[in-house]
């Protein structure tokens, strides 16, 4: 079972902290010092602010805005939607102040390709909302990938041109860019002026608003890109946190029980297939399965092999 002391508890416990309230100046050199004494430590600050904002983006999608209403329709049970479904699905056109019509994209239980041109490429994470216009991107909620040239990004407070891949995550107090590939010069927020970022390189405003910038390795990067691809990489995740993920983006739902959601699986996984995962959580753990029309239940077993060990 997961101890107190571990990585994934630690930084579920300063996700919480910073959610309930700012940081005092103490507990932010803190929060510093124990991200930097261990490149495990960010990973798992990473997850935890994901598995954090899932509660939040979801509420945050059905509040009510001054937008156009639009509607929307049962998402589709794969996670990714295709370009020209997506235009049908969750697209609203809204006309600009300058008379220039923008796109606002919607997404729900399901990841989306954005129309593709040789100018850029927007891809939305599952509950997350970004507005498009010719010229630029703006991430209102949620996580986007984006890649282009000379493509300009904004969020509330910070703006960036890329010519590159650029991941972003938007909270309802926090914001985060991190580039992923090329470069992206960033304007914004509490910078007198614009501040080149290079491959690997974050920038995060936090709910304090302050400026932090960290360097994230190639592996972090990989596994926190994975959900482009319609995959997910799980490494220090219980089966409790695995079966949080897929269950995002999939209607038929993983329901890990009491006495197995604390043993840890590793691997690459499909993330519209929760199917597949509960086959290898069977095969590597001895669990047993049992399905209904809205659920994969996984059932712990007496025997457990001695190789197995429970985190």
């Amino acid at each position: 079972m997961a101890t107190e002391d571990s990585p994934d508890d630690v930084a579920a416990h300063w996700v919480a902290r910073l959610d309930r309230r700012p940081l005092t100046e103490q507990e932010q050199h803190a929060l510093q010092d124990w991200l930097q004494a261990d490149i495990r430590h960010k990973g798992a600050f990473l997850r935890s602010q994901a598995i954090w904002q899932a509660a939040d983006r979801a509420k945050a999608f059905y509040t009510p805005t001054r937008a156009l209403p639009y509607s929307t329709r049962q998402p589709n049970r794969r996670a990714f939607v295709s370009s020209a479904v997506a235009a049908s699905l969750c697209a609203l056109f809204v006309p600009g102040k300058t008379g220039e019509a923008s796109t606002r994209y919607a997404t729900s239980k399901n990841i989306l390709l954005c129309p593709k041109t040789k100018e850029k490429q927007l891809i939305l994470d599952c509950y997350s909302q970004a507005e498009e216009r010719s010229d630029s991107t703006r991430i209102i909620f949620g996580r986007a990938f984006v890649s282009g040239t000379e493509r300009v990004i904004n969020t509330t407070t910070l703006k960036f041109v890329l010519n590159g891949s650029l991941l972003l995550s938007r909270g309802a107090n926090y914001e985060s860019g991190i580039v992923t590939s090329g470069t992206a010069w960033v304007k914004g927020y509490g910078l007198s002026e614009h501040k080149t970022l290079s491959s690997g390189e974050e920038i995060t405003l936090t709910p304090q608003g302050k400026l932090h910038f960290s360097y994230l390795d190639p592996e972090t990067l990989s596994r926190l890109t994975a959900w482009t691809k319609g995959q997910v990489s799980l490494d220090t995740e219980t089966i409790s946190e695995a079966a949080d993920i897929f269950n995002r983006y999939n209607q038929k739902q993983l329901v890990p029980s009491f006495r197995l959601a604390d043993f840890r699986l590793s691997g690459m996984f499909d993330l519209n297939r929760p199917d597949i995962f509960a086959m290898a959580v069977k095969t590597v753990l001895h669990a047993a399965i049992h399905e209904d029309a809205s659920h994969i239940y996984l059932e712990h077993v007496h025997f457990i092999p001695a190789h197995i060990q429970r985190l």
